[in-house]
Parts: structure tokens; sequence; C-alpha cells
């Protein structure tokens, strides 16, 4: 039986893009919500989707990179009244519970002004349903462990590394094996005392 992860081990994540769109008071809204692991991948997106939707009027984006319990977030307005676009899309990124996602919602004006509520209502309405548009994976946290090992305990070992659902990376093999191995991160302790306990100081943990 397998050990059962930490809620700080792993956390849902976009498995590919998703696009909504409003029309609110002849604007036109486009929200694009898609993966992303860091600031330069989240940066290159936006650049992206100004380049593409050149003649818009604004591009106001909203970013949760990481675990949701400890995740870097940034938002912008892009010329919207402060607090009208960026911060109504975040709060919508942190309703839905992601990490590791990007919202830029697009905005092409449409003559009428919609004054802060409809703009806070506008922006957020059309990130919700881009987001509820997203395919969903879990992304599991992982700490890397190497551990040599005599080839007659890699049965007990195997065994243990499946109860702590490790992934074995990379292998290497000579007069003793040796493994790469990526640890769910709350479950690393156990997972190094469990080899230690087996090999009983016929290998190496590092």
């Amino acid at each position: 039986m397998s050990a059962m992860l930490a809620d700080s081990d792993h956390y849902p994540v976009p498995a590919g893009r998703a696009e909504a769109e409003l029309t609110v008071q002849r604007s036109r809204f486009l929200a694009i919500a898609c993966p992303v692991t860091n600031r330069e991948l989240a940066h290159a997106e936006l650049l992206t989707l100004r380049t593409l939707h050149h003649r818009a009027t604004h591009h106001c984006s909203a970013v949760r990179i990481g675990h949701p319990l400890e995740a870097e977030c940034w938002s912008s307005d892009d010329g919207e009244p402060s607090g009208s676009a960026g911060a109504p899309m975040l709060k919508e990124i942190q309703g839905s519970g992601l990490g590791d996602v990007s919202v830029v919602c697009v905005r092409w004006f449409g003559g009428v002004k919609l004054g802060t509520g409809g703009l806070v209502r506008a922006y957020g309405e059309c990130t919700r349903l881009a987001l509820e548009g997203l395919p969903r994976s879990t992304r599991v946290l992982r700490l890397p462990l190497t551990v040599r090992l005599p080839w007659a305990a890699l049965t007990r070992v195997k065994r243990l590394l499946a109860e702590l659902q490790v992934e074995e990376i990379a292998r290497r093999s000579a007069a003793d094996l040796e493994l790469d191995l990526a640890v769910p991160r709350s479950l690393h302790a156990p997972c190094r005392e469990g080899l230690l306990e087996i090999l009983q100081g016929g290998g190496e943990v590092r």
C-alpha cells in the first residue's frame, strides 16, 4: 500500500490551454489561460499575445506559480483603472486552486466606459470562464536522492520506493547498482531512513 502524500506535496496545474470570450457594452474581452512554471515563461506568453493581438486596447494579466500554499503571484492592470483588471483576475485564479498558471485577458474597447465595477466583473468573469475550460493534471513536488546498493537488496529497495511513490530517474550499474531518485518532499526523510535500514551499511544514500 502506498504512503499518502501530504497536501504540501502536490497541487493541480493546467494540462493545456483554454480561452473564453465575453462582450460587455460593445467591449470585447478574450481570456487565454495556460501553464507556466516561471517568470520568464509567463513574460514570454504575455509578449506573444501582445504581438498576436496588437490592435487590442489592453493586455491585462495574472499569474500564480508554485504550490498554492507558497505560490508567487502577481498581476497587471495594463492601463486600466488600478485594481479593476489584474486583481479580479488573480482572485479567480486563487479561487480555482490552480498553481503554475497564467491568464492574459485582452480587451478591445467598444466605445462605452464600463466603470471600475463593470471592469472588475468583466475581467473576473472572463477569467473564470477560461479557467473552467482548462484541462487539469497534478504536479508532485519532489526532492532528489541517490542510493548505491548491492544487487541483492534491489527487491526490497524497489518495494520501499513503490510504497513511498518514489520515481526512479536514472540507473547506473557496475559491481553495485546506483539509482537517482525523485522523492515526494514530505517523504524524503522516511525514504532515506528506510533505505539505510535496508542497506545496513552495505551501500550509500546521499
